[in-house]
């Protein structure tokens, strides 16, 4: 009897716990909006890495198939990715002393 519920009892910890992290739609569209606001911003400085815009389309695919999961894992890859590549950016430009802007390269 003891087995069966301490059994039962962590079937049902991990139930509820497998659904407390599923991602819904709207965390996945927050996620996929947080990554364009990102890639926006590296791509202001003409900084953008190849990798990003194909992580974002496929959490945009992901979130149109319903694998939320998915979508927000690959938006929040793609939005670290921009933040990277806008890192990188700033620090190259620092360093042969040149300004990133709309234009492209600026020299100081």
């Amino acid at each position: 009897m003891k087995r069966l519920m301490l059994a039962l009892l962590a079937s049902g910890a991990l139930v509820w716990s497998l659904g407390a992290v599923a991602a819904t739609a709207a965390e996945a569209q927050q996620a996929i909006n947080s990554a364009k606001a990102a890639m926006a911003k590296t791509e202001a400085i003409h900084y953008q890495w190849l990798a990003t815009p194909k992580l974002l389309e496929e959490a945009e695919a992901a979130d149109k198939a319903g694998k939320y999961d998915e979508a927000v894992a690959k938006a929040e890859h793609a939005q670290k990715l921009a933040e990277l590549a806008y890192e990188q950016g700033e620090s190259q430009a620092k360093k042969y002393g040149v300004r990133l802007t709309k234009e492209g390269v600026s020299l100081d």
